[in-house]
């Protein structure tokens, strides 16, 4: 505010100094041209050329942008062009993102080609398609551009193998996965079809060195890959082809979150072995098994186990009779205690593992034992009992 009554003050002053000059002097202008006269004040003379140097100014500038006007048209034109073109493919990616894929493919579909600022776009747009369900209409545009040069090749690739995973063509989706560089396919979504694929068609051995890539990058669900760590696990365990010493290499490779209290991979294994007759080999499992769990499966296993390889698991075994909570310890003790020839220690076993838990399993277990050692009516009396539990249970 200060210095605009400085500047106006100053303009009132040159003014006034203005106006008194005039006022003084006014001056003489006289202009002569073939006839014509022309007389006026010096004042007025200098008004007029100002006057019309302006106007010489405005029409300059009048004249070059009527020249300049088809330019800034087209200029005009091709900027709203390019800016429809930029709000589709905005509009196209959020809807992507958002999981409304008509909208996505509709919007990114508009999109020109000689519009598109990425070579994206088609990828984008085939993925919409296909989780829409349009599967072929995904393939086509993906062959339209891997022939594009803005288009990366290895994105295309990936694309189309998710497309004929879609579609259960495993053999053309492995095919395009296998023509990928070592680099391409270390990439994480490669990984993840190259799982996809491998779990599909049962390919477990190709399926183990993934799931690792698979846990890292967070491509599937938790709960999904610890499933598919499972089926693979178990299912090279009942593998044929592979003999009891390569079962149990496999087994010491197993992580950790796999060889749980109930683990399945466990009782598969367990299975094969009893299956085969691996004594030896079962035992030697059990042993460390029994050194940091307690589960059914492994005392299951004991039973199985011939006489001499079972006395050898007395030891480890009574590290858990004081939290045997279902019995099943103390039954797989009396039943090596029978074994042994023990047999008043075998009977105190049985009872006791019959009143930890009234299960009709291990009932059955000691009317057996309670009828070889010729206690008839004892054996019928646990015999009863136990029908009237599994009635119960049913």
């Amino acid at each position: 505010m200060a210095r605009f009554n400085f500047y106006l003050v100053i303009g009132l002053l040159l003014g006034a100094l203005l106006a008194s000059l005039m006022a003084d002097d006014a001056g003489y202008v006289l202009l002569r041209w073939r006839g014509w006269q022309l007389e006026t004040s010096l004042w007025l003379a200098v008004g007029l050329g100002v006057s019309l140097a302006v106007a010489l100014v405005c029409l300059r500038g009048l004249f070059r942008s009527t020249f300049r006007m088809p330019m800034r048209l087209r200029h005009w034109f091709g900027l709203r062009s390019v800016r429809g073109a930029q709000r589709r493919a905005d509009k196209g990616m959020t809807a992507f993102f958002e999981g409304r894929w008509d909208v996505a493919e509709r919007a990114l579909r508009k999109v020109p080609s000689s519009e598109a600022r990425t070579g994206l776009l088609p990828l984008y747009t085939a993925m919409a398609a296909l989780r829409k369900g349009n599967h072929e209409q995904a393939k086509n545009v993906l062959n339209q551009a891997y022939h594009d040069e803005d288009a990366p090749k290895h994105l295309v690739s990936i694309v189309l193998a998710e497309c004929h995973l879609a579609t259960q063509d495993y053999e053309q989706a492995q095919q395009l996965l296998d023509g990928l560089t070592d680099a391409e396919q270390a990439l994480p979504r490669a990984k993840q079809i190259l799982a996809q694929v491998a779990h599909a068609q049962q390919a477990w051995a190709q399926l183990i060195p993934l799931i690792a890539d698979l846990r890292q990058h967070r491509q599937l669900p938790a709960t999904l890959i610890d499933r598919w760590e499972c089926d693979a696990y178990s299912a090279l365990m009942k593998d044929d082809a592979q003999s009891a010493q390569e079962l149990l290499s496999l087994w010491r490779r197993v992580p950790s979150t796999q060889k749980a209290e109930g683990s399945v991979v466990w009782a598969a294994l367990v299975r094969s072995l009893v299956a085969r007759g691996e004594w030896d080999l079962l035992h030697k499992a059990l042993m460390d098994r029994l050194n940091e769990h307690c589960d059914t499966v492994s005392l299951d296993a004991v039973h199985a186990l011939p006489e001499r390889q079972a006395a050898k698991l007395e030891k480890v075994l009574r590290r858990w009779v004081d939290n045997d909570r279902d019995g099943r310890c103390h039954a797989a003790l009396a039943a090596i205690a029978a074994r042994e020839g023990k047999t008043r220690e075998a009977g105190e076993l049985w009872q006791q593992a019959f009143a930890r838990a009234k299960r009709p399993q291990i009932g059955a277990q000691w009317s057996r034992w309670l009828r070889q050692q010729g206690d008839e009516d004892g054996a019928a009396r646990i015999e009863q009992e136990s029908l009237r539990l599994l009635a119960e249970l049913d």
